[in-house]
């Protein structure tokens, strides 16, 4: 298999935080099977199968502000917590799930219920012009979606595919590197785009900010490349290594002179 063009920003953990099917604790059914009054008013108006499937998409909604199409052996424990909770007088032999039109019905009830919108049209339009601004900020990917899943839920937008937030970021990411290599042209002066442009192994400009902090020998030996024509007028390579004996012949001068000097002190 090919491997996925696609950008790698978010990790596992969240990647299920956001998309995979709740895993409730009895605590949890407790939690999130609860209904208040406006969902009871929902859950009322409907047959048996359909409020069944009602509550069960409230609960996950309320822990994950998204929606699931279940398979029943996965969610078993939930299918049996959910009717004695609620529907204790009711025939629990057989649970049907709804057709595709009547859950599409049910996911925009709980949407107009909680104030939430899914990401479509103008919402996902909204979305992709803030990771934009963003891009302008930072264009570090994994910058880029956290906050722009921090402004859907803000927003009240339910998440979209996670494939669609990859290929997002990945074209708000591009554009911006295009618009700012766009302006770097237009505006940069000949003489330094000559010296970015350069063929040395080395940016002249990278040069200018690795100067030696002072004249001594581990700091010229350190950077035996560099030149400055404001402070030294010479135009060649600062190496000690090419004469190796002249510090040493400098040293072992001094050493005699210093010698004769004390002999002649202790004959006087």
């Amino acid at each position: 298999m090919a491997a996925s063009h696609r950008l790698s920003i978010l990790t596992r953990a969240e990647i299920d935080e956001l998309y995979a099917l709740p895993r409730f604790t009895d605590e949890d059914r407790h939690t999130y099977f609860e209904l208040g009054n406006a969902e009871q008013q929902l859950v009322r108006a409907r047959t048996l199968p359909v409020a069944l499937h009602l509550v069960l998409q409230l609960g996950y909604f309320k822990a994950r502000f998204q929606f699931f199409t279940c398979d029943p052996p996965a969610i078993a424990d939930d299918l049996r917590y959910i009717p004695a909770r609620h529907f204790p007088d009711a025939d629990r032999t057989t649970v049907a799930i709804p057709s595709a039109p009547t859950r599409r019905a049910l996911q925009q009830s709980i949407l107009d219920l909680f104030g939430f919108r899914m990401c479509e049209g103008t919402a996902k339009a909204d979305l992709e012009k803030r990771a934009q601004r963003l891009a302008r900020l930072s264009t570090q990917p994994g910058f880029i979606l956290r906050e722009c899943l921090q402004y859907r839920k803000h927003e009240r937008i339910v998440a979209p595919a996670y494939s669609y937030l990859q290929d997002m970021t990945g074209r708000v990411v591009a554009a911006e590197r295009q618009r700012v290599s766009a302006l770097l042209e237009r505006t940069l002066i000949k003489s330094i785009a000559q010296q970015l442009d350069a063929d040395d192994s080395m940016y002249q400009v990278t040069l200018l900010k690795h100067e030696p902090k002072d004249f001594s020998y581990r700091e010229l030996n350190r950077n035996p490349d560099v030149e400055s024509s404001s402070h030294r007028s010479t135009s060649s390579r600062v190496d000690f290594s090419r004469r190796p004996g002249s510090l040493q012949t400098a040293s072992a001068t001094t050493l005699r002179s210093s010698r004769s000097t004390r002999s002649t002190n202790c004959a006087a």
